[in-house]
């Protein structure tokens, strides 16, 4: 009974969790450039049955009982958004691989493919949370700014423009080693980034007046969900069944 009642609530337990991700997918889907979690599950540790009184058989195999499932990992699906267009100037979409680079006021390194950037004071171009893309500087009265796919900034009116700066973008030699920081931005705990220029070696390229959409999906999160509900429903009446036999049994001692 105890190995049933614990099973069970370990399968509570983790198809809540798997709700609480479905809930923060949800919550994002108009989220620029959001990349959605993915729980990964493992059963847990599994314990052999003893043979005690089974004949002697080549066919006879070793039986195990499961301790219930966990969650071993909530990993981001990195998989593109659509990319829609905005007409907005400093609006910049990634359309393949690549992530844009951003500095902290501190100093610090930050990658992200939200591309809603705003002109700041000092003419650098900034995230909604003031941080400064890397590779651009805007003069005082800018005029036009054009930036091609291949991340080259121009400013200026027509016949008369002026390069402003290179936007590149990074890769990563394993996702794994990024880490989410809020705010749609990334850091790099393990491994390399290997900057390039859009459209070349495998980079995408930068499409000016575009964001890239989040790429969560809410049929299949709905599907999940309607999963995970279920899932919990049967795990709960599996602690109701086990409860009922256990106070059957406690009834025939007495």
């Amino acid at each position: 009974m105890l190995r049933a009642l614990n099973s069970a609530a370990s399968a509570m337990n983790v198809q809540m969790q798997k709700m609480d991700i479905i809930a923060c997918n949800v919550a994002n889907v108009n989220t620029t450039a959001y990349k959605k979690d993915t729980a990964i599950f493992a059963e847990a540790a599994s314990q052999e049955m003893n043979n005690y009184g089974i004949p002697i058989s080549n066919n006879v195999q070793q039986q195990t009982v499961g301790g219930g499932a966990m969650i071993t990992a909530v990993v981001k699906n990195y998989t593109p958004g659509d990319v829609i267009k905005t007409d907005r100037p400093l609006d910049l979409a990634v359309n393949g691989e690549g992530f844009f680079k951003v500095v902290l006021p501190g100093g610090e390194e930050r990658y992200t493919r939200d591309g809603y950037f705003t002109l700041n004071q000092d003419g650098s171009l900034v995230t909604p949370t003031g941080y400064t893309l890397e590779g651009v500087q805007l003069p005082a009265n800018p005029g036009k700014i054009v930036i091609t796919q291949s991340g080259t900034v121009f400013t200026g009116e027509e016949g008369s423009t002026t390069e402003a700066g290179q936007i590149q973008l990074y890769k990563f030699s394993s996702m794994t080693g990024l880490k989410p920081e809020g705010n749609n931005l990334y850091s790099l705990v393990s491994g390399e980034a290997q900057a390039g220029v859009p459209g070349e070696d495998g980079y995408g390229t930068v499409n000016q007046g575009c964001l890239e959409t989040s790429n969560v999906d809410l049929l299949e999160e709905t599907v999940n969900l309607i999963e995970a509900q279920r899932a919990y429903g049967f795990s709960s009446r599996v602690i109701k069944t086990a409860d009922e036999m256990w106070g059957l049994a406690n009834n025939m001692r007495k």
